[in-house]
Order: structure tokens, then sequence, then C-alpha cells
């Protein structure tokens, strides 16, 4: 039996929206979309994958950014203090000092604003909070200005939008399926779909959505263990 050897499936901008607009039969076999069809089908599916941020901890979207604090609060994002893309969630953060690395407490803004007044030390929380295309850091306790410990930020960043026909998805080929669903769904009211239609087509976009997840959280322990409070 001869196998191809390939192991890269990719599908372009236009192959994807294309096939989700045969998902509605709007366009037959061999059929190309006009431009606006294509335009607008643009619109619907980045704004799946706008939506796709909310669905848990993708492996692939995973970044880290290392910087040395010398205050407490920094802001995050593309073109702010911290030159980065921003978190969408800030997932783990430990500091570095003279080659050891030591975990850093992650916590609400609730518990940051509780804990008390400080004098310069090596932060030991971090806060997060995410905002419009940005974010916010909050350290404590607040690092002296010669700090030379770093800290290093693990998050999941923004996925990358649709802009142009040749363009790839930012998303494993597994997810090809659900993104395509996922679009005619959003598609089917304005092309009149009955609804009937549009519930199996909903289906069918929930049932790849989870065949997807299921691949892409990381295979690890993890423990529990109740908070201690004095």
């Amino acid at each position: 039996m001869a196998t191809s050897g390939t192991y890269s499936y990719q599908m372009t901008r236009d192959q994807m929206l294309t096939a989700s607009l045969r998902k509605l039969g709007v366009i037959a076999e061999g059929q190309t979309p006009s431009a606006q069809n294509l335009a607008d089908a643009q619109v619907a599916c980045n704004g799946v994958i706008a939506q796709l941020k909310a669905i848990g901890m993708p492996l692939w979207a995973r970044d880290e950014y290392t910087f040395t604090p010398t205050t407490s609060t920094y802001t995050i994002g593309d073109g702010y203090t911290l030159d980065t893309l921003f978190p969408v969630k800030l997932l783990q953060a430990f500091r570095t000092s003279t080659n050891t690395k030591i975990p850093m407490e992650l916590v609400s803004r609730e518990d940051f604003n509780i804990l008390p007044a400080s004098s310069e030390g090596s932060p030991i929380k971090i806060n997060y909070a995410p905002n419009i295309n940005y974010g916010t850091l909050r350290l404590w306790p607040t690092p002296p200005s010669t700090n030379t410990d770093t800290v290093t930020l693990v998050y999941q960043r923004p996925y990358q939008y649709f802009t142009a026909a040749s363009e790839t998805l930012d998303f494993p080929e597994e997810w090809y399926n659900a993104v395509i669903y996922h679009t005619a769904v959003r598609l089917a009211p304005e092309w009149g779909i009955p609804l009937p239609d549009r519930q199996m087509l909903l289906q069918e976009a929930k049932m790849y959505t989870e065949d997807a997840l299921a691949v892409g959280q990381e295979d690890a322990s993890f423990f529990l263990a109740p908070e201690r409070r004095t």
C-alpha cells in the first residue's frame, strides 16, 4: 500500500469560505462565490475566530514574554509598555533570579486589591486584567528600580484574522470543519436558511468543535489542594 507521505493539510481563506457557502446550499458544485459573497463570509468567519478565543487554553496559541520589572504596574500589548501580543489569558508567571526560577501566584483583582501595602521587594504575586487589545499587569510587592530579576509570562495569544484570499487559518487542521460549519451557521440567517436546517448546521458545528477540543489540551497531571488562609 502506498501512502502520500504528506502530513500537512492547509486550506486558504477562499477555500474555507466557499466550503461554508456550499454547506448552505447557496452555491453549486464547482461554482465560484462572488467577491461580495466572499467579503460577507469573511466578516462572519472572523467573528467565529473572535468567539473561539473563549473556548479554553489552546496549545498552539501559547506564547512567552520575558521582561525586567522595575515598577508595579505595566500595560501589555502591541505598542504598549510591554510591546508584544496582548494576553487573552495569563496562564503562568515565574520570576528568574540568578538562574533560579520561582513560581509567582496568579491572583484575582479582588485578592490583589486587599494585599497589604509593602515596601520594595521581589514580586511573588501577579494580577492580570485584560482590556480591548491590551492588558494591565500588576505585581506585588513592587520591585525596586534597580531590579535585575526577570519575570516570564506564559499566556494565550489572540488568533489571527483573515484579511486576504490566499491566507490560511491560524488554527491546526483539526479545527477546519468547526470553523467552516460555524461560519455557515452565522451566514444562515442572511441567506434565509430555514430554522430546522440552521439547527442541524449548529449541531454539526458543535460536534466538530468538541472533536477538535479533545486534542487541544496539554497532557499533564494536576493537583488540587485547599488554600490556607491566616
